[in-house]
């Protein structure tokens, strides 16, 4: 049984286990990758400490802190299921892997609505982004077109 069960291991995740370690908390880091959307992220100009680092890049950094602890990070399978147990949470993956814990924090990010258009994938990062306001001083006085409806597209054609 753990102390704790973080679960995703994008920026959230990786913090989340850096300060359990800290804290000399018994915990374990479950995730189906290391990195989630910042993967995506060819270009990240507002982490303080980079002018610009690249979104790999950047999550490797965060890998190789989370390494310098003693978090046990489990990875390469998707929690399929998480139940309060008697004393805690049990977290069960698509691998039929079982884990269990007093606490638990879910890290598991967000995921952008895709087009499922022709050249999306490809050009994910590339000129395709889903976070104006993260991704808009990219294109300073270039040719956008902001994709989506209700408050959120205005909000980020406002931004653009």
């Amino acid at each position: 049984m753990y102390e704790l069960i973080i679960i995703g291991a994008g920026p959230a995740g990786m913090t989340a286990a850096v300060y359990a370690a800290r804290k000399k908390l018994n915990a374990v880091l479950i995730s189906y990758d290391i990195g989630g959307q910042v993967l995506w992220t060819a270009g990240v100009e507002n982490y303080m400490g980079y002018q610009f680092i690249e979104g790999p890049e950047l999550m490797q950094k965060f890998q190789e802190q989370v390494k310098q602890f003693p978090i046990d990070m489990k990875t390469g399978g998707r929690v399929s299921n998480l139940s309060q147990i008697d004393g805690g949470f049990e977290v069960r993956t698509d691998k039929g892997e079982s884990y269990r814990a007093r606490a638990a924090i879910m890290a598991t990010g967000k995921r952008p609505r895709q087009l499922n258009v022709p050249g999306e994938e490809k050009l994910r990062g590339r000129g395709v982004t889903y976070c104006a306001i993260c991704d808009g001083p990219l294109f300073a006085d270039e040719n956008v077109a902001v994709i989506g409806g209700g408050n959120s597209a205005l909000e980020a054609a406002e931004d653009m």
